[in-house]
């Protein structure tokens, strides 16, 4: 049996990690509040700028992943590196840590392993302050329960086309089908999300 996730072929990465949708229950908020203080007992007090509950998981009433998605902001003369580490005891980012420039992001999995989904799945996404879009997002679809709605809808949609074979959940390879289908729709409610709250994640 292969050791890793990074060693799984597509085939199997698909297998052991099947797109499901599910309704969001309460114990997401209690999940995402155990992880968000595990992870600020491991980092420096100056590190962390800001740390948020975002993704479907935070939106009640809708079918999300059985994810949790945190946002953690970290100030610019961060030690990444060392950062990671810390994060890495309490088991973020052992399977799973990808980083990319342009603008910076590390994204750590905390509940993926090579026999599938553990009971509590997160994913943190590190990046340096911004005016994040995904926090307009979820403000909005909170604020907005009938776009919350369509958006649940859209995404059992793209589920069934998946599964159908419409759309291909890894292009090259790639595990990122499922999030390119939604992207017209997130890209069109974070515009309208930043005309309703101007200004109102903007970190300067």
């Amino acid at each position: 049996m292969k050791q890793h996730v990074s060693e799984l072929t597509p085939e199997e990465f698909q297998k052991a990690f099947p797109i499901e949708l599910k309704e969001v229950i309460p114990e997401y908020a209690e999940w995402y509040e155990e992880a968000k203080n595990a992870i600020l007992s491991v980092t420096g007090d100056s590190d962390v700028i800001r740390i948020n509950h975002i993704g479907s998981s935070a939106i009640p009433d809708i079918k999300a992943k059985p994810m949790i998605d945190i946002l953690l902001e970290i100030d610019k003369n961060c030690d990444v590196d060392k950062l990671v580490e810390s994060l890495k005891t309490i088991g973020f980012g052992t399977e799973i840590a990808m980083r990319k420039d342009n603008p910076f992001e590390y994204l750590l999995a905390k509940g993926m392993t090579v026999r599938g989904f553990e009971e509590k799945v997160y994913l943190l996404h590190i990046r340096y302050p911004g005016d994040w879009s995904e926090l307009y997002f979820r403000d909005y679809l909170l604020d907005n329960p009938g776009i919350a709605k369509e958006y649940s809808d859209l995404k059992e949609k793209i589920l069934d086309d998946i599964q159908s074979g419409k759309i291909e959940r890894m292009p090259n390879g790639q595990p990122n089908g499922y999030s390119m289908a939604k992207l017209d729709f997130v890209k069109r409610i974070s515009e309208e999300a930043r005309l309703a709250y101007p200004n109102r994640f903007d970190p300067s």
